[in-house]
This record gives C-alpha cells, structure tokens and sequence, in this order.
C-alpha cells in the first residue's frame, strides 16, 4: 500500500505511538531485517537514497507513506535535524 502525502496531525500521531528507527541507514536495516512494518519517506530527500528506500520496500512488501519535507518528517519524529525516512517498527504496547 502507498499512501501519498498524510497530513501533519496523523503523522505525528502514528509517530508518537509506535517504536521508530530515524535514517536512511537504519531504515533500509530495518527494512532487510523485517522489523520495519511502514517506511515514511520526506518526498524533497535526495533522489537515489528515495530511490533506494523506496525499492527496498517494495521488495519486502513495506507499506510506503510519503510526506512533504525532511524537516517536517525530523521535527513530527522528535529529531532536532531532518530525516530523509523513518521506520516504524511496532505499535507501543
């Protein structure tokens, strides 16, 4: 499934009640080691990292969701910088 754009408020939401892995490193780990079950993607990150998280995940079958900004998707995960993605892992118990 591929989600286009999710408005700030679900995002945040989705982000502060699961378990996250923040960068591209450890997303596309995440990804490999089948604990990443959704990747959100910034769509203005450099295009071959884009590319590469975006494959990766379609390969493994990883819902995609995309946002508008780095900063947005760093700021909505409680990072001080910008992300390019980030995974979400598991719901919090």
């Amino acid at each position: 499934m591929y989600k286009k754009n999710m408005d700030k408020e679900k995002l945040e939401q989705m982000l502060n009640t699961s378990s996250k892995v923040v960068g591209s490193k450890q997303v596309l780990k995440g990804i490999s080691d089948s604990t990443v079950r959704c990747v959100i993607v910034a769509s203005d990150a450099d295009a071959q990292i884009k590319k590469r998280i975006v494959a990766q995940a379609k390969a493994y079958g990883v819902e995609i969701v995309y946002v508008a900004s780095k900063k947005r998707l760093g700021e909505s995960a409680g990072v001080e910088v910008s992300a390019a993605a980030v995974g979400i892992v598991e719901a919090k118990a």
